[in-house]
């Protein structure tokens, strides 16, 4: 993982994919050490660079710390 960011309850980190050379960003649950959400795998979603993947990540974040 190259970026991370924590929120209250969850962490967003933005990781380079080998196969398409994209970024994505991952949300993660740190109490339970799992992913709750993951662009690629969730929404087909991959990003040019780290800040846009990390942008999309932080707003996805703050939807689910809203919950």
């Amino acid at each position: 993982m190259q970026q991370e960011v924590r929120g209250p309850h969850f962490t967003v980190a933005v990781d380079l994919m080998s196969e398409p050379c994209l970024w994505r960003w991952e949300i993660r649950d740190p109490a339970r050490d799992e992913v709750v959400a993951n662009s690629w795998t969730n929404e087909w979603m991959a990003y040019e660079s780290p800040d846009e993947a990390l942008r999309a990540g932080r707003a996805r974040l703050t939807s689910l710390d809203d919950r």
